[in-house]
């Protein structure tokens, strides 16, 4: 099975296949939503990116990697004088953002961000939520993001786990029983674990901690924050 399908499939069987009318609704979801705790953090590094970007004062150029239903990259085209483009390789999803969510500032694309159809120096801001983890090369990754920003664009980083090197071990036992108990153990050669340390190269800007003590006061007044870090790199 290639690995557009049973990432598919991984979707499907842990319910984040939605139909239009959540879609549309994302990031909130019901309170008796299974996900409803992540989708509340989600939230969460989603309107810190939002506010952050809106602090801009200047019109964007706004690339979502791996925009999957489009959600995100629908939140970004609300900000004043945004252009954005969604890209991912699944088709599935990309069809349902393309059909809810296209306009004439948000554009959606099929293709693979190491062959996609941009020249460099096209965006002020590429965005990566919650998909460093399926890609295996994340240095390489970075190198490739960076011919496409501007001078002084900027690559942001969220929803993903980065690790010290002694977490690795039982961070990847974890993913590996994660997913052998949805019976898709083959889906563990597709989802890597990357280490904070390989950011170190690329001026990396810690911009929310989960450990710091806005993300621990939040939580001790019974706030759903993001247990990731959002960090944003030249």
């Amino acid at each position: 099975m290639n690995p557009a399908d049973l990432y598919l499939r991984l979707r499907e069987k842990e319910g984040r296949i939605y139909s239009d009318d959540v879609v549309v609704s994302l990031p909130d979801v019901s309170v008796d939503h299974p996900l409803v705790n992540e989708w509340r953090a989600r939230a969460d590094s989603s309107a810190r990116l939002t506010r952050y970007l809106m602090g801009c004062s200047r019109p964007l150029d706004i690339l979502e990697l791996g925009c999957g239903n489009g959600w995100l990259s629908h939140k970004l085209s609300r900000i004043s004088d945004a252009r954005v483009w969604g890209l991912d390789r699944g088709n599935r999803e990309l069809t349902q953002a393309t059909r809810l969510f296209s306009g004439s500032n948000l554009i959606f694309l099929v293709a693979d961000i190491f062959r996609a159809p941009f020249v460099r120096r096209s965006f002020d801001v590429i965005v990566l939520a919650s998909v460093i983890q399926y890609f295996p090369d994340l240095h390489a990754l970075i190198i490739t993001l960076r011919s496409l920003l501007k001078l002084s664009g900027e690559i942001h980083l969220l929803d993903s786990p980065l690790y010290e090197e002694y977490e690795l071990p039982a961070a990847r036992e974890r993913t590996r029983a994660y997913y052998a108990s949805l019976g898709l153990s083959e889906m563990t050669e597709h989802y890597f674990h990357h280490l904070a340390s390989a950011l170190d190269g690329f001026l990396p800007r810690w911009l929310y901690r989960p450990d710091g003590l806005k993300a621990r006061l939040a939580q001790q007044l019974g706030k759903v924050v993001s247990p990731f870090p959002w960090i944003s790199l030249r």
